[in-house]
């Protein structure tokens, strides 16, 4: 708001200062009218010979009600002539004080400055002052009332007074205040006129509310009242000069502003989008609203603090540059779907805002601030931009597929249809009328397509046809699968069927094809069938045969394992005997044998060698016959015993054996003994020249169907231990994998590597009858790895 001049504005401020003391100490007030806001701006000495103690502004029309009527005619020529040469200088009665008071003032630039002072007695104009003044209290706006400090005696009264309180003047001159008004006194009026005596002061109560009762209704008027004590000539005391200013226009008009800016208030308050104010050149926040203060992210102690200060982050932003853009030029900005990152409790997001940037003018049209409303539509966009993806995915999904679209307007019957099922149709345009369309049906299915489409649209909503099309021009036939659904608008009217054609030409030739293949497949299963029935009777007869073969085989093997059995016992004495009678002839007849003792060495170690063999082939006969386990033993233990006896082979060739814990399983301590010892004793055997044996055991365990495809166990179980032995000796060719688990089956020769070829047949029976498997794994020269699948009970 522009400051208005003052009086002596054209002076250096010091001199304009001791001017005005100098008025002021002779009783001389100043005062200066401000045009455009049609108020007067008065010092000190100003409101208290104007009687308006307690105000320093004074509505212009308020002020001149208490001159009279020349007076007023005098001072509105002078304040509406806008020519700089307008003077004034009158004396007039002011009639809220009943002073006469001397006015002079000139106009500087679009206000007008003066001064006011008190008439002396001595110099008071000569004219009819009580009669002039009378007039003038009948006629204006303004309550008038004098009240005589004894019992509070109405002694004057206005008519405008009167109209307020809804009195006659017969009812209130001359009777005091508690008979006149009696409704007065618990309002406090009377206590307010007391506190004037006392206090020899003047009081003011602004914005009274007067309930004035009119023909038809209450109004309600709002007024400043001013109580001025009122003095005889020696100065006591007499009573209290009560005047009442109608300020109804402003109290409403402030009322109306309020509740606007309430009302504005609480729609920021309660508004999806994010509101706030940005004041000043600084762009200071200002009433943001909730949705304002979540999207800065900073917390709600924002209010008052330069957006700068608030946001840092929007510094390498265009947005801090823009804002400043508006607040200069006063032209709104608006963008959408922009970018703004933000930090939000800590987060740097990149969210996409609708922003606009609207200016706001004082009453000089300046730009005073700028009102920021922002959306964050970022839910929207990314859902925009899903269906747009959406559609580009159908759209290539549809031309993927070959697909045509389709569609029919209800209220015009129109049909459009996609550049691709036009060109099947033969037609021009992209949309025909039904005739245009149904004529491309063969006559024999016409009515039929036309009925469906007419029931589909009147009742299930969805069609679904598979008719043949003619091309207009070529006459070609395609089979066309079509499908569509009706769509109804917010009425529920139906308004669209809509929907795919796909050309099914091929597919349906093709199914043809395949229906009468299918019928001669049929024909030939069914003289197959005839002749597999046929070859089923030779079958049953085949599997009584070989049932009966299995019989005499089972009964055979166990012939021969019994022979063996006892062969192999019976065996062992007569070897003995040429055992013992060898050593006897060694002992006793070497030195006469000569030569002869090269042959009985020979002898001796084939006799070995034959009884290491039985031996085998006993435990091999005891292998053979089914076995059920029910015991729990420790491969770990086990093998603690197997490496027990296997110590002193062990200390001579220097091996290194790790060994990792091994689970329990159910099993023949002794099988299982046997099984570890044969397999270690041929790591210990078959080792390089030159590089100490090094052998690792360990275990894991595996599912059923985690089983390697060539491992087949001798019984399913839901888990397996996979124990697995590696060494580092002289391996073996991978071909030989199958073959070393065979009876009597060596790859390398006796005088190179002792043995009877039956050790690792052993093993591998071993295993079957635990319910498991072998396998085995090498190279040349690099070792071989032995893996034994055993049933567990526990898992993992």
């Amino acid at each position: 708001m522009a400051e208005s001049p003052k009086p002596f504005s054209h002076l250096p401020a010091a001199d304009d200062e001791r001017l005005k003391l100098l008025l002021q100490t002779h009783g001389v007030g100043t005062w200066v009218y401000d045009s455009g806001q049609g108020l007067l701006r008065c010092d000190a000495v100003s409101q208290e010979l104007f009687g308006f103690a307690l105000s320093t502004e004074l509505p212009y029309e308020a002020w001149l009600q208490t001159l009279g009527k020349s007076d007023q005619k005098r001072v509105q020529s002078v304040f509406q002539d806008e020519s700089l040469a307008s003077s004034l200088d009158i004396q007039c009665r002011n009639v809220l004080t009943n002073r006469w008071i001397r006015l002079r003032a000139s106009r500087i630039g679009s206000s007008i400055a003066g001064l006011v002072e008190v008439i002396p007695q001595d110099r008071l104009p000569i004219m009819p002052v009580r009669q002039a003044f009378k007039t003038l209290l009948e006629h204006s706006p303004i309550a008038v009332a004098l009240l005589d400090k004894e019992e509070w005696t109405y002694q004057m009264v206005n008519p405008y007074y009167t109209r307020l309180i809804s009195r006659s003047s017969e009812t209130l001159l001359g009777k005091p205040l508690r008979e006149a008004m009696p409704e007065l006194l618990d309002r406090g009026f009377e206590q307010i006129l007391e506190q004037v005596i006392q206090t020899r002061q003047s009081l003011v109560t602004r914005e009274v509310a007067v309930y004035v009762s009119n023909s038809e209704e209450i109004e309600t008027l709002y007024l400043d009242f001013t109580y001025q004590p009122q003095r005889n000539d020696e100065g006591e005391i007499t009573g209290v000069l009560v005047v009442g200013i109608d300020v109804t226009a402003q109290v409403q008009a402030r009322k109306a502003v309020e509740a606007s800016e309430a009302r504005l208030k609480a729609l920021i308050a309660t508004a999806p989008v994010a509101i706030g104010l940005f004041v000043g050149r600084d762009l200071l926040v200002e009433l943001p609203n909730q949705a304002f203060i979540d999207i800065v992210g900073k917390g709600p102690n924002i209010v008052g603090k330069p957006l700068r200060e608030v946001m840092p982050e929007l510094e390498n932003q265009p947005f801090l540059q823009i804002l400043d853009d508006v607040y200069t030029t006063g032209n709104m900005y608006q963008s959408y779907e922009t970018q703004v990152n933000i930090v939000q409790d800590g987060v740097m997001t990149h969210n996409l805002y609708n922003i606009i940037y609207s200016p706001l003018f004082d009453a000089q049209g300046q730009v005073y601030a700028i009102l920021d409303i922002a959306a964050d539509v970022t839910p929207v966009a990314q859902a925009r931009q899903q269906i747009q993806e959406a559609e580009e995915s159908l759209r290539g999904a549809i031309e993927l597929a070959q697909l045509a679209t389709w569609s029919m307007d209800m209220e015009s019957g129109k049909f459009t249809y996609s550049e691709r099922l036009r060109d099947w149709m033969g037609l021009a345009e992209l949309s025909a009328y039904p005739e245009e369309v149904y004529e491309l049906v063969p006559e024999e299915y016409r009515n039929a397509v036309r009925d469906q489409i007419d029931a589909v649209i009147a009742g299930s909503g969805y069609y679904e046809n598979e008719n043949v099309i003619t091309h207009r021009h070529t006459g070609y036939q395609r089979t066309i699968h079509a499908q569509a659904r009706v769509y109804h608008d917010a009425q529920g009217k139906p308004y669209k069927l809509a929907g795919t054609a796909q050309d099914v030409t091929q597919q349906r030739e093709t199914q043809r094809a395949l229906e009468q293949l299918v019928q001669q497949r049929t024909e030939e299963l069914a003289a197959a069938n005839e002749e597999l029935a046929s070859i089923n009777e030779q079958l049953e007869s085949s599997n009584e045969e070989l049932e009966e073969s299995n019989v005499l085989f089972t009964r055979s093997n166990e012939n021969l394992e019994q022979f063996a059995y006892i062969a192999s016992h019976d065996l062992q004495e007569p070897l003995r005997k040429v055992q013992q009678f060898g050593d006897i002839l060694m002992s006793r007849y070497s030195s006469q044998l000569g030569d002869g003792v090269t042959y009985l060495k020979r002898m001796q170690v084939a006799s070995q060698r034959m009884s290491l063999l039985i031996s085998d082939l006993l435990t091999l006969s005891r292998l053979s016959s089914n076995q059920e386990f029910t015991e729990l033993v420790s491969l770990t233990e086990i093998l603690k015993t197997v490496l027990s006896d296997l110590e002193l082979r062990i200390q001579e060739s220097k091996a290194s054996i790790r060994l990792e814990p091994l689970p329990m399983v159910r099993g023949d301590i002794l099988q299982l003994g046997q099984l570890f010892q044969n397999i270690l004793s041929n790591a210990l055997k078959f080792r390089q020249p030159q590089l100490a044996p090094a052998i690792r055991m360990h275990s894991t365990q595996l599912w059923l169907d985690e089983l390697p495809q060539d491992v087949q166990p001798a019984r399913m179980a839901e888990a397996y231990a996979c124990i697995t032995i590696a060494d580092n000796g002289i391996g073996f060719d991978e071909q030989y994998s199958q073959r070393i688990f065979q009876v009597f089956q060596r790859l390398h020769g006796k005088s190179e590597y002792p043995g009877t070829g039956i050790g690792l047949a052993i093993c591998e029976k071993v295993v079957r009858n635990h319910g498991g498997a072998i396998t085995a794994e090498s190279q040349p020269g690099q070792g071989a790895t032995f893996r034994i699948y055993l049933p567990v009970e526990q898992v993992r």
